[in-house]
């Protein structure tokens, strides 16, 4: 415990969603990642589920707080089902490109395989693929995966998460179905 923690080139926002948004962190460049997960835990969820919101406001998000610094990242965590369209996926992805970086954007379905996350990603990495090329500074490539448990959960988090160990992100999790 009292030791200094070096402060993080990353910054975390984090969104949780149900039909509606709400911003659990924002910009967030000092807290330990003790603090982050308490801030998370702290919420409950509930209703139905809107991919649609949760990806515009990450959309938001990304555009308020976008630093060249720092390689856009978005993980996309849902234990629910909703569908969306391509464009809107296509939307954050170009957008990204038009700022500078493209978008690594991951999905992970909590429990059973989820068609529409598996699309989210693939709409995401086909709009990848066509970003300009950085040598110096490659996107992680974007992602789908299943945690059909906590264990599987945290799993696919460190797997993310050393995916993003050479380029430096701003990570926006969604995410619903936690209690």
């Amino acid at each position: 415990m009292g030791q200094p923690h070096a402060i993080r080139r990353d910054a975390y926002t984090v969104l949780l969603f149900n039909e509606a948004v709400s911003e659990c962190l924002e910009y967030d460049f000092a807290s330990t990642p003790e603090r982050l997960l308490d801030s998370v835990l702290s919420y409950s969820a509930g209703g139905d589920t809107n991919f649609t919101v949760a990806i515009r406001r990450a959309q938001s998000m990304m555009e308020r707080h976008w630093s060249n610094e720092r390689s856009p990242v978005v993980i996309f965590l849902s234990d629910g089902e909703s569908s969306i369209a391509d464009v809107t996926m296509q939307n954050i992805c170009l957008r990204s490109i038009a700022l500078g970086k493209p978008l690594s954007f991951h999905t992970v379905a909590f429990g059973p395989r989820s068609a529409v996350l598996q699309r989210m990603a693939n709409v995401a990495i086909d709009v990848q693929g066509r970003a300009p090329p950085d040598r110096q500074h490659p996107a992680s490539p974007s992602t789908y995966s299943e945690a059909l448990d906590n264990v599987r959960l945290a799993e696919t988090f460190l797997g993310i998460a050393e995916s993003l160990r050479k380029p430096r992100g701003s990570l926006f999790l969604g995410k619903t179905g936690f209690s």
